[in-house]
C-alpha cells in the first residue's frame, strides 16, 4: 500500500490540446507528469501490478466550482506515466473525495493499494476512517474494528438535515 501526497492535479479542459488533426497533452499537463514522476521515482515506489483499489482526496485551491471527475485523468495518468502502476486498466475500485479548499497547500492525497478479493466478496479493504487496510466480512463493511469501537464510544449527535442551502455558515430562505 502507498499512501502520496501530490500536487492538485490540473483539470481535463486544461489536459488536452489540438495540434491540426491530432489531440495531444498539454503543456501544463507534461510538466504535471513530470513533477509527479520525479516524486514518485524519490520515493523508490515498486510498480504494482494486478488489480488495485485507489482513494484520492482532492483539497482545491480555491472554491471555484470543480468537478471531481474532471481531475482525475491527470492524475490518474501521471501515476502510471510515473511507474506507479503499469496501465489504469488496473484500476477495479476508484474513490474521490472533494475537500474543503486549502490555498496555501492545494494537493491530492492517494492511497494505492492491490486487491486481493473480488468486488463483494470478503477480503480486504481500506477503513473509511483510518485508511489502514483490513479484513472485510463483505460490501458492506468499509470501517475495521478498531474504529467501529472507537465510534461507538462517540457521543449521540443530531441528524444532519439533507437539503438546506447555507452560504457562509447562514442558512439560505
Amino acid at each position: 500500500m502507498f499512501k502520496l501526497k501530490l500536487p492538485f492535479p490540473p483539470s481535463v479542459n486544461t489536459y488536452w490540446r489540438h495540434v491540426g488533426n491530432r489531440v495531444l497533452v498539454s503543456k501544463k499537463g507534461r510538466q504535471y507528469q513530470a513533477t509527479v514522476s520525479s516524486l514518485l521515482h524519490r520515493k523508490n515506489l515498486k510498480t504494482l501490478e494486478g488489480e488495485l483499489i485507489v482513494d484520492i482526496r482532492l483539497v482545491p485551491p480555491d472554491r471555484r466550482r470543480r468537478d471531481v471527475d474532471n481531475s482525475l485523468k491527470a492524475l490518474l495518468d501521471a501515476m502510471q506515466f510515473g511507474g506507479a502502476y503499469f496501465d489504469d486498466s488496473q484500476i477495479v475500485r476508484l474513490t474521490v473525495e472533494k475537500h474543503q479548499p486549502e490555498p496555501e497547500d492545494p494537493h491530492a492525497e492517494v492511497i494505492l493499494q492491490n486487491i486481493p478479493a473480488p468486488i463483494g466478496k470478503a477480503g480486504f479493504r481500506s477503513c473509511l476512517r483510518c485508511d489502514e487496510a483490513f479484513v472485510s466480512t463483505g460490501p458492506g463493511n468499509r470501517i475495521c474494528e478498531n474504529c467501529t469501537f472507537l465510534n461507538a464510544l462517540l457521543p449521540d449527535v443530531m441528524p444532519i438535515e439533507r437539503g438546506r442551502k447555507y452560504h457562509n455558515g447562514e442558512r439560505m430562505q
